[in-house]
């Protein structure tokens, strides 16, 4: 797999890094990942998300997702598939469960 493109590349830059960094200082840990309503920590990688995407005219990161979900997320097209909404298990549960395995 290729290396992840820095956010410069991506076409986000000084702006999106600036508004993570002020997301990241206003952050509540234990606060719910928009996505999959498990709680976020400083801790973990936390992307900074436009609920609105910037393919449809979004501009601004406004909320934090686990880095994971923010992938799972994309642009937008699989909202209506959110784990906090459906049930479903997340990338992040199922390498948790595996670390839980007995061996």
């Amino acid at each position: 797999m290729p290396p992840r493109k820095t956010t410069t590349q991506r076409g986000l830059g000084w702006r999106h890094q600036r508004d993570r960094e002020r997301l990241l200082r206003n952050h509540v840990d234990g606060t719910p990942c928009w996505w999959c309503g498990e709680p976020m920590h400083r801790t973990q990688a936390l992307d900074a998300d436009h609920s609105n995407p910037r393919d449809k005219g979004g501009t601004k990161a406004d909320r934090l997702l686990h880095a994971p979900c923010n992938r799972a997320r994309g642009n937008g097209d699989r909202d209506h598939l959110r784990p906090a909404l459906t049930g479903t298990p997340t990338e992040r549960d199922d390498r948790a469960q595996w670390l839980l395995l007995p061996w």
